[in-house]
């Protein structure tokens, strides 16, 4: 079928991005990971968005503040 996207479970993404599922669903209520829908109890997710998560800017712990803003 032309114009069919293969769509990828929280579990399916989380695998392939090598993550744990609680840290994907952390993701998706962050903002962070942007799944395509919700079907039934899951979100799924495109190829082109776990293509996106895999070389998005990875930070760790809060941000820091500019000494100059204090």
């Amino acid at each position: 079928m032309e114009g069919k996207q293969e769509l990828y479970t929280t579990q399916a993404a989380a695998e392939q991005l090598e993550l744990s599922d609680s840290h994907m669903r952390n993701m998706i209520r962050t903002g962070i990971a942007r799944p395509q829908q919700r079907i039934g109890n899951s979100w799924v997710f495109t190829a082109e968005e776990i293509e996106r998560l895999r070389h998005r800017k990875r930070t760790r712990g809060p941000k820091k503040k500019n000494a100059n803003s204090l």
